[in-house]
């Protein structure tokens, strides 16, 4: 996957033909986090697909929470960093 997307912080597989990857992306100036989807096409080559967020960095802190709340809620514990 080339760095078209932006500068890919973290991947991890969803299935066979998807994975989720999280990009520092900028766009008209300004920089973004994105969570996004993406899918193997029939050649093997990685997209994006519609489904995923995009958080200004203002709102990372309250992103971050969430994630971490629900990792309690589910009951699992989060990876050692």
């Amino acid at each position: 996957m080339n760095e078209e997307y932006g500068i890919l912080i973290h991947d991890f597989e969803k299935s066979k033909n998807k994975k989720i990857c999280i990009h520092v992306q900028e766009y008209k100036g300004s920089v973004f986090l994105s969570i996004r989807e993406f899918f193997r096409n029939k050649d093997d080559e990685w997209h994006p697909s519609p489904r995923g967020i995009t958080v200004r960095p203002e709102l990372y802190p309250e992103l971050l929470h969430g994630v971490v709340s629900a990792s309690d809620a589910l009951g699992v514990a989060g990876p050692e960093l």
